[in-house]
């Protein structure tokens, strides 16, 4: 999180230049229903063996998810939020499994083939953001955090990987309409680039992965 607070003071700075005045005029809340493609690729490198085999993979998963925002306007029209997706969503479509010969000699702890199974699940997906007006249309920045989850089973002798925590750059454009009593509406189109991911298991084989989400999204908010 610190890292994503070190970049909004950068575009609190940034957004100076786009006007003079720098006081909000306007705060919304509101949620936010999208629609995703999540992208993953990524591979396994053996610690100890010389293992030779291809443990490369391309994912992706569709999936559906909603998250709260806050945010604040200036009188330039620049907007400044924060957004929580509580909810947690799969990296792929399906558990991917691998069946191997195992034998007690080699220390692996059973004998005849062991079946070794491997997922993975984002969850606590927040975001901090900026909306730049332009012709009736907005231009948006921001930077992302997302928990990574994996859930790999764990066999005598095979290590597990754990969790990491990735942070990522978000860029977007969307539109924006005012409706009714002090309400609005906004559609927007996002692509969200994560940092890699590496980790070490405990028998310190390493995988190292590439994590992209796409997102339609439909968001209804209140001003106050």
């Amino acid at each position: 999180m610190k890292k994503i607070l070190k970049h909004l003071a950068l575009i609190c700075s940034a957004s100076l230049m786009f006007g003079s005045t720098a006081f909000a005029t306007s705060y919304g809340i509101g949620v936010t229903g999208t629609l995703a493609i999540i992208d993953a690729s990524g591979s396994e490198t053996e610690g100890t063996e010389a293992d030779t085999s291809d443990k490369s993979a391309s994912v992706d998963n569709r999936a559906a998810y909603g998250s709260l925002f806050i945010e604040s306007t200036l009188s330039n029209g620049i907007t400044f939020g924060f957004s929580h997706n509580p909810f947690a969503a799969d990296v792929s479509d399906s558990v991917h499994e691998r069946t191997e010969t195992s034998e007690s000699a080699n220390d692996e702890g059973t004998t005849g083939s062991v079946t070794r199974k491997a997922d993975a699940e984002v969850k606590n997906y927040n975001q901090l953001y900026m909306e730049v007006p332009y012709k009736g249309t907005y231009f948006k920045v921001g930077f992302a955090q997302i928990d990574v989850d994996t859930l790999e089973n764990a066999l005598t002798n095979g290590g597990t990987y754990g969790n990491a925590t990735l942070d990522g750059f978000a860029i977007g454009i969307g539109a924006k309409e005012e409706f009714g009593n002090d309400s609005y509406m906004k559609i927007s189109l996002e692509y969200v680039d994560f940092e890699d991911l590496s980790l070490s298991s405990s028998t310190t084989n390493s995988i190292n992965a590439d994590l992209d989400i796409t997102e339609l999204n439909f968001a209804i908010g209140k001003k106050f």
